[in-house]
C-alpha cells in the first residue's frame, strides 16, 4: 500500500507520536509527551516543538505525515479549535497510523474516528497505564521494546513489580530480541530479580515461555539470581 510517509532515517526513533490538542489543554499534552518518553516514544507537541521561526503549518503537516501514533486529547476545547479537528481529518487518510484518543472531559471520538475507543482521564492525569499499556495490545512490536526498557531501568522493588506486570501477558509472543533484552535487563537490575512478585511469579513465567530465546549464560545467571537472591558469579 502506498503511503505519504517518508523513508525514516536510521537515526530516528522507532516510534514517533503526534499529540493533537487544544492550546487550552496544553498541560495534558505535556503529560502525554512525558509518558511516551518513558517508553522511548518521541512525541511532537506543537507549543513546545514549534518556534517562532518555523513555518508552523508546513511543520505540522510534516509531523502528521511521519508519525506512527496519533494521540488526540479530546475535550470541548478540542472541538472548538480551528486546527485540532483538521489534524484528525488529515490522519484518517493514513490508516496505518495507530490512533489513541484520550477524553479529558467526557468528549468522545467523533466523525471519522468515532469507531475508535477512547480512554478517559483519571485524577492522576495521563499516565503510562492509561496511554501506553493499552497500545501494547494493538501494536505490540512498536510498544513492547519501550516497556521492556522501562522495566529494565526500574529503580525500586515496587516500580520493578509495577513495570513488569503489564508485560506478563505478552511473554508468549516476545520475539527472541525482546526476550533477550528483558533477560539481560533483569540480570543487571537487582530491583527486578529481588522484588517479591518478580522473583516468585513474573520471572518464572517469563523463563517458562522464553527460555529457548535467551542466551544460555544469561539464562543461567537469571535462574541463579532468582534462586539465591544474589549476584551471579561464574564461580558459584
Amino acid at each position: 500500500m502506498a503511503t505519504n510517509k517518508k523513508k525514516r532515517d536510521s537515526t530516528e526513533p522507532t516510534v514517533i507520536a503526534f499529540i493533537s490538542y487544544s492550546h487550552e489543554d496544553r498541560k495534558y499534552g505535556a503529560q502525554a509527551k512525558d509518558v511516551l518518553a518513558e517508553v522511548s516514544i518521541q512525541a511532537f507537541l506543537a507549543h513546545e516543538d514549534l518556534h517562532v521561526s518555523d513555518e508552523w503549518r508546513e511543520r505540522i503537516i510534516e509531523e502528521l505525515k511521519r508519525c506512527d501514533l496519533f494521540v488526540p486529547l479530546l475535550s470541548a476545547n478540542f472541538l472548538a479549535s480551528k486546527w485540532a479537528p483538521q489534524e484528525v481529518g488529515f490522519i484518517v487518510s493514513r490508516p496505518e497510523v495507530a490512533i489513541a484518543p484520550i477524553s479529558l472531559d467526557g468528549t468522545t471520538p467523533f466523525g471519522f474516528i468515532s469507531h475508535v475507543q477512547s480512554s478517559k482521564i483519571t485524577k492522576d492525569g495521563i499516565t503510562r497505564e492509561l496511554l501506553v499499556e493499552p497500545l501494547a495490545r494493538r501494536i505490540p512490536r512498536q510498544i513492547l521494546p519501550g516497556l521492556i526498557r522501562a522495566a529494565s531501568n526500574a529503580g525500586s522493588f515496587r516500580s520493578a513489580e509495577a513495570l513488569m506486570a503489564p508485560l506478563v501477558e505478552y511473554f508468549p509472543i516476545f520475539t527472541a530480541n525482546e526476550a533477550q533484552a528483558l533477560a539481560e535487563g533483569s540480570v543487571r537490575n537487582g530491583q527486578i530479580w529481588s522484588a517479591a512478585l518478580c522473583k516468585s511469579e513474573y520471572l518464572p513465567q517469563f523463563i517458562q515461555h522464553q527460555a529457548k530465546n535467551i542466551d544460555p549464560k544469561t539464562l543461567r545467571a537469571l535462574k541463579y539470581q532468582i534462586a539465591n537472591d544474589r549476584w551471579y558469579n561464574e564461580e558459584d
